[in-house]
């Protein structure tokens, strides 16, 4: 049923075609890109003024976390708001939220309205998550919906990094950063608004089982969680890592926009580890080099070429665990059931980012701006122990059914997109199990 009537009226429109379909895809997209891109270096404009104004290490840690107590908020609420009034006025309503949200950072300037910012915000993030989600699966057919859940997460990956930049432009001590963000999310209306879009809502309702699910594979949970609070704690405070070692602005822009570009240089090459050689081997390298990475920036505090090297490494080893970590998963479960499970990964992993930036944070007032990636790197290698005693304990693992995808950190919705896929391949190809559950 098409969407063409955001007002409300709920008139059926006419059946949607291959075009209609195709232009869909389309503006969502560029609506996530735009999104993403706002909100990505609102981020880190919103840890760099906190640090100008004085707020403790602590408080901004807080701040930042409120973000993703608002996205486990808000994936819980998309469904039943997006079954009430439809994609487009959901995504609408969530992207003007997100817009304020911004803004209203230099309406009031208190620690306590920040965290309701940061949530309110990370809550109209997790709507726009679960819309556009929604909305690509209920838009795909069963050949491309493997493609296109690729191609959204690199779009998003890619808009993380996209907006930094803009840091060297406008500074955050003045307005000017906070009012592009706001307008990097308001244009991300656009393309949905005026684009030919069709689609009809149905949001997944599958309950998370959060128990059952890290029982199955305490090691892919672990990992989700390890990812969530190096991914929290990345990008909520490493401009404030820059700042607090003398970086200037648009250095600090590069730092962050070299986290996105280390994960999509390393991204396929682990995936490819994870598919031909061994999942936890792929997972080992990742957390390994990434800890390596962060040692060696906390023990030596190196500073440009060498620190933005070592960023770009941390990065990209250790951004692309939450999709191997995924990926474990996968061979554990059927395929209808990896469905259920994707509500618990999700807020494995919000509970991680939620952790992170309070963990990070506390290790930054107790020894500076090293503590930071100090704490990133005790986090990387107790996952690190722990993958090694499963490997010592459970040698071998059951065989894989599903090849290696980049799953996007956002709504279980994205997990929608493959279910039909994997359904079709469970049908054509029988388990074979040659070993214990992970």
């Amino acid at each position: 049923m098409e969407e063409a009537n955001p007002g409300g009226t709920g008139a059926a429109a006419p059946a949607a075609g291959p075009e209609s379909s195709r232009t869909t895809i389309i503006a969502i997209m560029i609506s996530m890109f735009l999104m993403g891109a706002g909100m990505g270096v609102q981020g880190s404009a919103v840890s760099l003024r906190a640090g100008l104004e004085g707020f403790s290490d602590s408080l901004v840690g807080l701040i930042m976390s409120a973000n993703y107590v608002g996205l486990i908020i808000g994936s819980m609420v998309a469904p039943v708001l997006i079954r009430n009034v439809g994609y487009v006025r959901s995504f609408s309503a969530s992207a003007s939220l997100g817009s304020a949200s911004a803004i209203a950072h230099l309406l009031l300037i208190s620690p306590l309205a920040w965290i309701l910012f940061r949530a309110a915000t990370g809550f109209s993030l997790s709507v726009m998550f679960v819309v556009a989600e929604s909305w690509l699966n209920s838009s795909s057919t069963r050949v491309n919906r493997g493609r296109l859940l690729s191609m959204y997460s690199v779009v998003y990956l890619v808009s993380m990094g996209a907006g930094q930049p803009l840091l060297a432009l406008f500074p955050p001590a003045s307005f000017e950063i906070f009012g592009a963000t706001s307008v990097l999310i308001s244009l991300c209306l656009i393309p949905v608004a005026v684009m030919r879009v069709t689609g009809e809502p149905s949001p997944d309702n599958e309950p998370p089982r959060l128990i059952r699910t890290f029982m199955r594979s305490p090691l892919a949970g672990s990992g989700v969680i390890v990812a969530g609070i190096m991914a929290g704690a990345t990008w909520s405070l490493t401009p404030l890592y820059g700042q607090q070692v003398g970086m200037e602005d648009a250095a600090i822009g590069v730092l962050m926009l070299l986290v996105s570009v280390g994960t999509l240089a390393f991204q396929w090459p682990l995936g490819w580890i994870s598919d031909t050689k061994s999942r936890r081997l792929a997972i080992l390298w990742s957390i390994g080099a990434s800890a390596v990475a962060a040692a060696l920036i906390a023990l030596f505090r190196p500073a440009g070429g060498m620190l933005y090297a070592l960023v770009f490494l941390y990065g990209g080893f250790g951004m692309p665990l939450y999709s191997l970590s995924v990926a474990l998963a996968n061979d554990q479960f059927e395929p209808h059931e990896m469905v259920r499970a994707a509500g618990a990964i999700v807020i494995y992993y919000g509970v991680g980012s939620v952790f992170g930036p309070v963990l990070s944070s506390q290790f930054m007032r107790w020894v500076g701006p090293a503590g930071l990636f100090l704490s990133m790197t005790l986090v990387m290698t107790l996952l690190l122990a722990f993958v090694l005693v499963r490997m010592i304990r459970i040698p071998a693992l059951p065989t894989r059914t599903t090849p290696y995808r980049v799953y996007p950190r956002t709504s279980a919705s994205a997990f929608q997109m493959l279910r039909k896929v994997r359904v079709r391949r469970k049908a054509s190809v029988p388990d074979k199990v040659t070993g214990g559950s992970e």
